[in-house]
């Protein structure tokens, strides 16, 4: 009980003594009935509003605060719009992670796998524009992350390989914004509005214009590519890894938009 709940406990003790005193000097209660009434109504109180009024009310309360958090995040607000069964299942998932003990925005961020699945899936019809800019964003991220020299870019590449990063924390404000604000787009692009699809391409198209990206690489990297072939090997060189894979995306991104487009389509899509 914390020290607000004992004023007002207290205060109650003592109104609840005054009326059953005023009832006792009105003979309408003897001395004895009288301090069992008192003992009854405020312990009886105490264990009502201990065991079902203030876990409604925290529980309640802490609804709220996730509904506000989320209603202030326009990435959340076009999902509850689009995907509203997905939608009941984070904020479902958020209030079971704050109930277990992590701090809001961790649990906001902990379900954030939950939307790149969400993602993947409408990646794989979004108009190029849309798909260009989130892989340049991406690309920021990394090249940020890589700059720290603290293996924060390959957890953020390869969250199976070695558990991912909490972006709020190590990212810049303002990128991690522009992340969000650059998803958000890309789900209003592909939502039930939209009326354009992409024109398919074939993977024999998509192998013949990485062509130049795959060339390049290997000039730069020779045998270092093999280190992709397994990522969990105890001598792969993590950083080399993370530079190869920016300079894979940077080369991607260097093409012509439809053709960098059509790349990162099936490479980052969800597979029929």
């Amino acid at each position: 009980m914390n020290w607000t709940e004992g004023v007002v406990w207290g205060v109650s003790a003592v109104v609840t003594g005054l009326l059953i005193g005023l009832l006792h000097k009105k003979g309408v209660l003897s001395r004895v009935p009288a301090v069992i009434v008192f003992l009854v109504l405020f312990i009886g109180g105490n264990l009502l509003w201990s065991a079902v009024v203030k876990p409604h009310l925290v529980s309640n309360s802490e609804e709220q605060k996730v509904d506000q958090a989320l209603a202030e995040l326009p990435l959340y607000t076009t999902i509850k719009a689009q995907e509203p069964a997905l939608y009941a299942q984070i904020r479902s998932n958020i209030l079971k992670l704050r109930k277990e003990g992590k701090s809001q925005q961790d649990a906001i961020n902990t379900v954030k796998p939950m939307v790149s699945v969400l993602l993947t899936q409408r990646i794989s019809h979004a108009p190029d524009a849309n798909v260009n800019e989130a892989m340049q964003v991406n690309l920021e991220e990394m090249q940020t992350l890589q700059a720290r020299k603290d293996g924060s870019c390959f957890k953020f590449l390869y969250p199976q390989v070695s558990g991912g990063i909490n972006t709020a924390q190590v990212l810049p404000p303002e990128l991690f914004q522009k992340d969000l604000n650059t998803m958000n787009d890309l789900l209003l692009a592909t939502g039930s509005g939209q009326t354009e699809q992409p024109a398919a391409v074939s993977t024999e198209r998509v192998i013949a214009m990485m062509a130049p990206v795959r060339e390049a690489l290997g000039n730069m990297y020779g045998e270092q590519l093999q280190m992709f072939s397994d990522l969990t090997k105890p001598d792969v060189d993590r950083e080399k890894v993370c530079e190869i894979s920016i300079s894979l995306y940077s080369g991607i991104l260097a093409l012509q938009p439809a053709d960098s487009a059509a790349i990162l389509r099936q490479m980052l899509g969800a597979k029929p």
